[in-house]
């Protein structure tokens, strides 16, 4: 059980260095191999150990790397979107 949770985590991870920002509709669409609740549990460990942060954009949240620095203007909308390279 916990395997699953690490491999989640090392998803959402690898996701980043490809993205550096992601919506959290984008990850899971992603990788729809990891369900929700594994994703949520990865993406609050990691928000936990400081390894990412959240920010709220409209209804939804983009998940950024804590090493990366948070602009407005580049916080505020990210032009490559992971879903668009499924």
């Amino acid at each position: 059980m916990s395997s699953h949770y690490g491999e989640a985590e090392q998803a959402v991870l690898n996701m980043l260095r490809r993205y550096e920002v992601l919506m959290m509709e984008d990850l899971m669409s992603v990788r729809p191999d990891f369900s929700l609740t594994q994703l949520f549990l990865a993406i609050a460990r990691l928000s936990r150990k400081n390894l990412i942060a959240l920010h709220r954009v409209g209804l939804s949240y983009q998940i950024r790397p804590i090493n990366q620095e948070w602009t407005l203007g580049r916080g505020q909308h990210h032009e490559e979107s992971a879903a668009h390279h499924r």
